[in-house]
């Protein structure tokens, strides 16, 4: 936090510049006085000290009256008595009545209940030093010079011992007393406390506000002979106005110029929070100076001073501020009050001390930022039990999942019962209103999150990828604090975040406030544990803390958590991202050995491993307390070492492992070892193993036995080479009902003939409900058996084929043949497979078929392959194959990419215009120019049904753009060269007054383009959910098919975000507070980009234009990572978010959060869920009343 005071302005409402503090009257007496004998000088200090607190503060007094007496006390003629007398008359005096009077100017002392009356200690430094005399009344709290003038006042006063008579006698004497050094009354009393100087004297002191109209505090200490007398005296006088508070409640003391300045800093500063359901708590308070040196009162001015500046405190939604306002009046406008500002988060505190036993008005506010130092409030108020309710009632709105019983570490409050406040609307465990405080805490942007409801433990909490620079250390922190303790998310998901600012940093704190020692049910860490976390780094202690607090997470997601660095942390620096790794692993293998998290599922792919803790974790394993579900370990970088170590200790969970992941890393597993340990899994529904082997020519992987013991749901055997052994055991594995729940079989790179997976199909039955994944396998060894069982429709559903290059075109040709034929594959994937040339007229004329004459297939890609050392393309005749899509009536997504289709553009547009039944098309890579491109725009303009259609990634239409740019500047420098005979003597340069004109009408051309399309997409949005789009199924309204979930996530990119957006439409159908746009409301932009004929429903007038990213499907995050290829794919356009479904702070333009990618190889592994919108609500019921503390007054609520 900032220690520096900073100034808060009103630019606004400033009217006139502040008007300085006036000095103080006696001062200004000194140092125009300078000539006087010191012994004068003394003397004037301590008497115009006196009458100034004495007439400036006691507004039972008029002017006159002062007057009148000082002319009755200037008989003794001496030269202290003249000073005085002309200090007095030249001190400052209101003439009009207080804005709000707390003793009326008409009550004499006689109408006065005294309480107490007593001598105060004798100033030995004063000439004629006399004891100054107190008197108590319950109305004001007057000093006397003397006990003379303290009798005349009120004559029951006794002489001598200064007891009372009883207190029910009052005296007849009026306000005249000549001797009154200051008058305090009760109700203008801010706070009155012990004296804290380091002398060794007994005293109190005493804030109170000054006169109206000046806008101020005044001071005084008061100084006894005993400490009993102080604590007797501090007793009555806190005792007294509590009476007059409670006897005649006073309105708000909180003028409204201020009112209103305190809630200008409060929106500014607090942005985000809503007026109409927060309160701002304003109170007066003191700032003590503890420990100073007090010197004696005849020559400190600090002991007594008037009109200074005042001090409060302000509790916002999220906030607590620190107010100093220097010396002003009631009429001082808003924006010329100078006010002092220091802010606090709320949740950043760590201890508040205070009393409510002893009736003790001080207390001790502190305050720190993670890896930052301690702020201290010391304060005192008369209202101190209002505000131990308010910052204990906010702080349990802030964090409403946090134990109650953590309170008392941090509210140390002597005679406060134990809290039992309860708190309403926890939605998502009061994430989002503890996030939006801790971010206000640390001065930081709320980081971007979803909730995914897919996962097996759920629901899920995923934070979103930045939209652009990563997430800053407190960022981070204040995400992970707000996420301690909350019960409602099942699992955490980080994948895919830079977590490294928080690794290898220390915060060292003796209030431990950064170490989770206690579990929301009260389980504690040993004092050992606690040790080594207070060792330990940020990270670990973050992450211990949020699996053990809450006891509710059952599941970590800690995949890639260098996020985008990771691949360059990899090569540049692998033990760093080790060490990264380490910070987050250990921490939760710690809390499994002690038994103390409830966590049994751990996602660590795409992060380097150490062997150490690869070893801890295998010691882990076979511990019979431990209970683990799920392990990830993919992509880890491990060796043959590490990779055997864990296998060797995953027989340990062999009753409870359900999911196993291994794939991707670099080493191998021995043969005995992978296959003893898979004989010993009993309940594994997933295992992906791919490339973890090396099976021996005529043993087995899996005993027939093992393999019918399990109920798989997923089996990734990519990458090993599988023996006719294995190939026999599958495949009776797939013909048996043990393998009915088997959802998804990848069996890439495995050196599968085509008669092999011939037999496997035989086995699967007609139409079996399952994704196959065969890529990259020797299909043309036995390619007639394949197609035979093909044609008759035994196999899957979903059959992906990519990265397949026949070696003749002819086993391809029969293929497609047999594909066209089949009636059950409705998710099909050619993705790079090709002919060994470009392909004939003849295999054209086959796909063309493929395209008219199949009825069942529903997702499909044709995609081709480009790369350096490759290619998998079909050749330039392949766009005439499209023309069987405009009979198409099955067809719903499509995917074409790299494949020259802007050689020939013309067949795709008039496919795209024909075609009756696609969804989505994605054309991206196939080097569309600014014509090619505007071409399909036109066409895609008569379709009504495709509602997602990417010719270009963001990427890939900049650098386009840029291209044509630069090569149209190029054409108009050779053409204004040639243009002269000089050509040779002039810059190579093309004249700026023609370039530019040229670019910008270029750039505006291209934006052109695709502000249509955005809008074509729109109103095909618009028409499907009104069901008028055309399409065949219009009477089903929003029905999900059966598989389309599994061929989305399968398939990936615009399927997924349609599927998504159909399913968002089914949630949003119920809900009448959405206003649907009709598709009538978007219409197409200019004609120069429309064509002559347009489709019927399109309408040519100008309408206000809308982005494809509206108001569409509630995305969640999906992603299809690959275990066949490394090749990644460029990203997706901006998805279309449901705003009804959204949560959390979502930035602009962040579609690293949302992975809808794609790749040619097998999209395994795909997650995805449903963001939903959780209702914000702020802590709004008033402050209720601490015991003892009568009517609860609520200072300053919302200034209106």
């Amino acid at each position: 936090m900032n220690e520096k005071w900073k100034r808060m302005t009103l630019p606004t409402l400033k009217t006139t510049p502040p008007v300085p503090i006036p000095n103080d009257g006696g001062k200004g007496l000194d140092n125009g006085d300078g000539k006087k004998p010191r012994v004068f000088a003394k003397a004037l200090r301590s008497l115009s000290n006196s009458s100034m607190e004495s007439m400036s503060h006691s507004p039972s007094r008029s002017s006159s009256s002062i007057r009148r007496l000082q002319k009755t006390n200037s008989g003794s003629g001496s030269m202290i008595d003249r000073i005085h007398r002309r200090v007095s008359i030249a001190s400052p005096m209101s003439a009009s009545a207080p804005e709000f009077p707390v003793v009326s100017p008409e009550v004499p002392y006689s109408s006065m209940e005294l309480i107490q009356s007593g001598p105060l200690k004798t100033d030995v430094t004063l000439l004629k030093a006399r004891a100054e005399y107190l008197v108590l009344t319950d109305a004001c709290l007057i000093k006397f010079g003397g006990v003379e003038g303290a009798k005349a006042a009120f004559p029951q006063i006794r002489t001598g011992d200064g007891t009372l008579k009883p207190s029910n006698s009052h005296s007849n004497t009026s306000k005249s007393s000549s001797d009154v050094r200051m008058e305090i009354p009760l109700r203008s009393i801010v706070g009155v406390f012990n004296e804290e100087g380091s002398s060794p004297r007994f005293g109190i002191e005493v804030w109170w506000f000054s006169q109206w109209p000046k806008l101020a505090y005044s001071k005084a200490h008061l100084f006894f002979m005993l400490p009993k007398d102080r604590d007797d005296w501090l007793a009555n006088i806190q005792r007294a106005c509590r009476v007059s508070h409670r006897r005649s409640p006073s309105p708000s003391l909180i003028p409204g110029n201020l009112k209103a300045r305190v809630n200008h800093i409060v929106e500014n500063t607090e942005s985000d929070s809503n007026p109409t359901t927060s309160k701002i708590l304003t109170f007066p308070v003191v700032k003590r100076t503890v420990g100073a040196s007090q010197k004696s009162s005849s020559s400190d001015d600090s002991q007594h001073f008037s009109d200074g500046s005042s001090f409060y405190i302000v509790i916002g939604p999220a906030m607590l501020y620190f107010l100093e306002v220097l010396k002003a009046e009631y009429t001082t406008a808003p924006g010329d009050l100078r006010v002092k500002v220091q802010s606090y988060g709320t949740v950043s505190l760590i201890r508040f001390r205070a009393s409510v036993a002893s009736h003790e008005q001080r207390f001790v506010m502190s305050f720190r930022l993670p890896l930052g130092r301690e702020n201290r409030l010391e304060l005192a108020s008369v209202h101190y039990r209002h505000v131990i309710e308010a910052m204990t009632k906010v702080d349990r709105e802030l964090k409403p999942m946090w134990p109650q019983h953590l309170q008392k570490a941090i509210f140390d409050i002597k005679g406060l019962p134990p809290p039992l406040q309860l708190t309403s609307g926890n939605d998502l465990g009061g994430l989002e209103r503890s996030l939006h405080a801790y971010c206000a805490a640390f001065k930081v942007q709320v980081p971007s999150w979803t909730i995914e409801w897919n996962t097996p433990s759920q629901p899920a909490f995923r934070l979103l990828p930045p939209a652009s620079q990563p997430y800053s250390t407190l960022q981070l922190l204040a995400l992970f604090r707000a996420l301690r303790y909350n019960s409602y998310f099942k699992e955490l998901s980080f994948r895919n975040i830079d977590l490294s600012g928080l690794a290898g940093k220390k915060d060292y704190s003796h209030f431990g406030d950064t170490i989770a020692y206690t579990s929301l049910n009260g389980v504690k860490i040993s004092e050992e544990h606690y040790d080594l976390l207070m060792q330990s780094s940020v990270l670990s202690q973050e992450i211990h803390a949020l699996a053990f607090s809450s006891e509710s997470i059952r599941s970590m997601d800690l995949r890639n958590i260098l996020g985008p660095r990771s691949i360059v942390g990899r090569s540049k620096d692998p033990e760093g991202v080790r060490r990264v790794s380490s910070e987050v692993l250990r921490p939760i293998l710690l809390l499994l050995k002690r038994q103390a998290c409830l966590c049994h599922s751990i996602t660590m792919s795409g992060n380097l491993i150490a062997p150490n803790d690869i070893e801890e974790l295998a010691n882990l394993l076979v511990l019979d307390e431990v209970y683990m579900k799920k392990l990830d370990f993919s992509n880890c970088g491990l060796g043959d070492e590490g990779l055997t170590t864990l296998w060797t200790g995953i027989p340990g969970q062999g009753a409870n492992l359900q999911h196993i992941d291994t794939s991707e890393n670099q080493g191998t597993v021995k043969f005995e070892i992978i296959r003893d340990s898979l004989s010993q899994l009993q309940a594994i529904r997933k295992l992906n193993i791919a490339g973890n082997t090396r099976i021996p020519y005529n043993v087995p992987l899996f005993e027939d036995y093992v393999l019918n013991s399990w109920r798989l749901e997923e089996l990734d055997l990519s990458g090993i080479a599988l023996n006719g052994a294995t190939v026999d055991i599958l495949t009776g594995y797939l013909a048996s009902q043990n393998s009915e729940s088997l959802r998804v079989l990848r069996l890439s790179k495995c050196g599968l003939t085509g008669a092999q997976i011939a037999q496997m199909f035989y086995a699967m039955g007609p139409g079996r409900q399952i994704t196959l994944y065969i890529n990259s396998n020797r299909l043309d060894e036995g390619i007639d058996d394949l197609c035979a069982v093909i044609t008759e429709c035994y196999g899957p559903w979903g059959l992906f084929v990519q990265m397949v290059e026949f070696a003749l075109e002819a086993n391809y040709i029969k293929l497609l043949k047999a594909l066209t034929a089949n009636q059950t594959i409705e998710c099909l994937s050619l993705a790079g497979t090709a002919t060994p040339d470009s392909a004939s007229e003849t295999a054209c004329k086959a796909l063309s078929n493929l395209f008219s004459q199949n009825h069942t297939i529903r997702f499909l890609d044709l995609s081709g392959f480009d790369a350096k050392l490759d290619e998998g393309r079909l050749g330039r005749g392949f766009s005439k194959s499209l023309a069987g899509l405009r009979s198409n009536t099955r067809l719903e997504h499509l995917r074409v990419r790299s494949q020259m289709l802007n050689v020939n553009i013309g067949d795709l547009a008039e496919a795209i215009s024909a075609n009756k039944t696609l969804h989505s098309l994605d054309c991206e890579g196939n080097d569309f120019n600014l014509s090619n491109f505007r071409h399909l725009v036109r066409h895609l303009s008569d379709s009504t049904t495709i509602r997602y259609f990417s010719a270009f990634s963001d990427r890939d239409l900049a650098l386009t753009i840029q291209k044509s740019v630069d090569s149209a500047v190029a054409t108009a420098t050779t053409s204004v060269r040639r243009q002269s005979m000089m050509s040779k003597l002039r810059h190579e340069k093309v004249p700026q007054s023609v370039s530019e004109p040229l670019a910008q009408q270029l750039r505006d051309g291209w934006e052109d383009a695709v502000h249509t399309q955005q809008e074509v997409l729109e109103r095909n949005r618009l028409l499907f959910e009104e069901g008028e789009d055309g399409r065949f199924d219009s009477g089903e309204g929003y029905m999900v098919c059966d598989g389309e979930e599994d061929f989305s996530k399968a398939f990936g990119g615009l399927a997924l975000r349609a599927f998504e957006s159909k399913r968002a439409l089914n949630r949003r159908a119920s809900n009448p507070y959405l206003g649907n746009k009709r598709a009538s409301m978007i219409s197409l932009g200019p004609a120069r980009l429309v064509s002559a004929e347009p489709g019927a429903r399109v309408t040519r007038s100008w309408s206000r234009s809308y982005s494809i990213v509206s108001s569409e499907g509630g995305i969640s995050a999906a992603e299809s990572p690959s275990t066949g290829s490394a090749i990644p794919t460029p990203p997706e356009p901006d998805s279309p978010i449901d705003k009804e479904y959204l949560v959390g702070h979502q930035q602009n333009g962040h579609d690293d959060g949302l992975d809808y990618e794609y790749s040619f190889a097998d999209p395994h592994d795909t997650e995805f869920g449903l963001e939903l919108r959780a209702h914000r609500r702020f802590w709004s019921d008033e402050a209720g009343c601490i015991e003892e503390e009568e009517h609860g007054v609520q200072f300053d609520e919302r200034h209106t």
